[in-house]
């Protein structure tokens, strides 16, 4: 385990990370994410959230090629790899990132799938999701990356993985010792999507701070 940089370094500095090693991830430390994910709130203290630790290569492998039939259906929007080079950095970047995890899906160390009961709330997710950006934390905390990947969800994995009809899959989560590193976000500044009394309405107080906020404040020299 590392050194935990600290929450709002961790905040701060929290990248969605869809390349790795093949280094394993011991059993202490996939257990210290599931921890720390489970502390998150929960509607009713319903605590329904379920997950599934998947190592397993044959499914890896299905999972892959699952992956691969969204990639291509989802790049489609974007036309050529030519007119995917032409895009902004940033863009560009991720959706390589996001290409790269889909064909190496089954080199990823760990996949956990992410449940949540059928009809428990009212929000579908929304006793789900607050126990997934803890474990995204605890991950960074931890030295590790990871994302939210979707590409290889289909209905056949509900039997592949004996998931009952009670519940949902909300969504995959790979996890790996990264090859990119973690570091500062781009982000809109917060006068951008944060308004006051009405929308629309400018908060003054956030108009007067750096359109790159406060990260300097909590990143390490």
């Amino acid at each position: 385990m590392t050194n935990d940089p600290g929450l709002f370094e961790t905040i701060y500095t929290t990248r969605a990370l869809r390349r790795f090693k093949p280094d394993p991830v011991p059993d202490e430390v996939l257990f210290q994410l599931f921890d720390a994910a489970i502390r998150a709130s929960s509607g009713q203290n319903a605590q329904d959230w379920r997950w599934i630790i998947i190592r397993d290569a044959a499914i890896k492998r299905q999972l892959k090629e699952w992956a691969l039939e969204g990639w291509t259906r989802y790049a489609a929007r974007y036309g050529s790899e030519e007119e995917i080079a032409a895009l902004p950095r940033n863009q560009r970047l991720s959706l390589n990132s996001v290409r790269d995890l889909a064909h190496g899906l089954d080199r990823v160390p760990v996949i956990v799938a992410v449940l949540g009961m059928k009809g428990r709330h009212s929000t579908p997710g929304g006793s789900t999701f607050p126990a997934v950006q803890n474990f995204q934390l605890a991950a960074r905390a931890l030295g590790l990356g990871s994302s939210i990947f979707n590409l290889p969800m289909r209905d056949r994995l509900y039997e592949m993985l004996g998931i009952p009809e009670t519940n949902q899959l909300y969504c995959l989560l790979p996890i790996g010792y990264p090859v990119d590193k973690q570091g500062p976000l781009n982000r809109k500044p917060v006068k951008a999507v944060v308004f006051d009394e009405k929308y629309g309405a400018g908060w003054a107080f956030a108009e007067a701070q750096p359109e790159s906020g406060w990260g300097d404040r909590w990143l390490r020299p």
